[in-house]
């Protein structure tokens, strides 16, 4: 009892320490006990993998193997070392021949799959961000072998700062790119003042955790109102225009041609499968009927129409148009909302509202020094003249539909 009493006298006469002290208890004993299930949760999968690694082949069979395109930028750098320490170990024991390129620069991932072929990798892994992701849907699309993407399937594993996509599949489209070319995306696009008050957030560093907040205050600063003007032209979705019509059938490929060895007698070379038949679902537009109008507002969003609902069957882009002229407080109060909605629904609720099949998008260049910027799947493009099409079931993506969404 004695010794209970001097404790609680010494924690009175020097509560200041006391607190600190028991802050920084409470602050190790988390960081201690959520490496430690951290720890359990990378023993789990590793048992996981182990299983399929202890499968057998058969003598003519090769094993499994993968190409991981890993950027090392991604995770404010700490990309490879994340990569090394959760995903490899679970891959190699799965028996898994892994190949990781590193990308270097951007636009090595879409070079690298033009060349690769389909006997060369079982599937394709993406470690990095969305920008990485974004190349390699690029890449997918743009080969000539269009049962490339129907046969090589995507795996993606989330190591940037958003992971729009990543979170779409696990819970937590086409666009003109900037040299004029196809690019292709997955999430959405997005354009207007809460994108450049997200963009401008890391010149406030010095604010600390109030920089999320003064970002939008300083847009209330700007010229107001801050509106992005362009010329739209749209395609209403309908049950008519978006049914699929025809398909797009890929003949047969030749098998790839497999080198002899002088012990090739010792066992019969399996013979190699033709692919079947893809189909690529397409859609009529004999019934299409474009409406032009003037765009002008502060906030202009494209994403999937079954964002929220993916069960709901996809009709096409929902189009959210914000307000032209809004109040400056209604501004602050909706960027300040949505700092903690982690919701991957893009405008905002009271934005008005278009299912649209296809859309034309020609902003309105303006005459100063900061120019307007489209963020696509998370990266930054400059605002040029673009066109968005629907794209449906052309992309194999590994998901676990055992996984939780909620």
């Amino acid at each position: 009892m004695a010794f209970i009493v001097k404790t609680a006298k010494t924690v009175r006469n020097n509560w200041k320490k006391s607190v600190v002290a028991a802050v920084a208890v409470y602050y190790v004993g988390r960081f201690a006990v959520r490496k430690y299930n951290e720890d359990l949760l990378r023993r789990e999968f590793c048992n996981e993998a182990k299983k399929y690694g202890k499968v057998k082949i058969g003598v003519t069979d090769k094993p499994r193997k993968i190409i991981v395109f890993l950027n090392p930028a991604s995770a404010s750098g700490g990309a490879v070392k994340s990569f090394n320490k959760n995903a490899a170990p679970i891959l190699h024991l799965a028996g898994i021949e892994v190949n990781v390129v590193k990308t270097e620069f951007e636009g090595q991932v879409k070079k690298f799959l033009t060349a690769l072929e389909k006997h060369e990798t079982n599937a394709v892994v993406v470690a990095g961000g969305d920008g990485t992701l974004l190349e390699a849907v690029t890449g997918f699309m743009r080969k000539d072998d269009m049962s490339f993407r129907q046969s090589v399937p995507i795996g993606v594993i989330p190591l940037g700062s958003m992971n729009r996509f990543a979170r779409l599949l696990f819970g937590t489209d086409k666009d003109e790119g900037e040299d004029g070319r196809t690019s292709f995306s997955l999430s959405g696009l997005q354009t207007g003042v809460y994108r450049d008050a997200e963009a401008r957030k890391s010149k406030y560093w010095y604010f600390g955790p109030l920089k999320h907040r003064w970002t939008h205050i300083r847009t209330a600063m700007k010229e107001w109102p801050p509106v992005f003007k362009a010329k739209i032209s749209y395609v209403l979705a309908t049950e008519e225009n978006t049914k699929p019509v025809f398909t797009s059938q890929i003949k047969k490929q030749s098998p790839a041609p497999q080198s002899k060895s002088w012990f090739s007698f010792l066992y019969k070379i399996k013979p190699v499968k033709l692919d079947p038949k893809y189909n690529e679902e397409e859609m009529d537009d004999s019934l299409d009927e474009e409406i032009t109008e003037e765009l002008d507002t502060i906030e202009f969003c494209v994403n999937s129409s079954n964002l929220n609902d993916p069960s709901k069957n996809l009709k096409g882009f929902e189009c959210k148009i914000g307000p032209s002229e809004p109040n400056k407080t209604e501004v602050i109060k909706e960027g300040w909302r949505r700092i903690n909605d982690k919701s991957l629904q893009l405008g905002s609720p009271t934005d008005k509202s278009l299912i649209v099949k296809k859309i034309k998008l020609i902003p309105e260049i303006k005459d100063q020094e900061e120019a307007s910027w489209f963020d696509i799947d998370g990266e930054n493009y400059e605002a040029m003249p673009i066109e968005i099409k629907l794209l449906k079931n052309r992309l194999n993506v590994f998901y676990n539909g055992s996984i939780s969404t909620s």
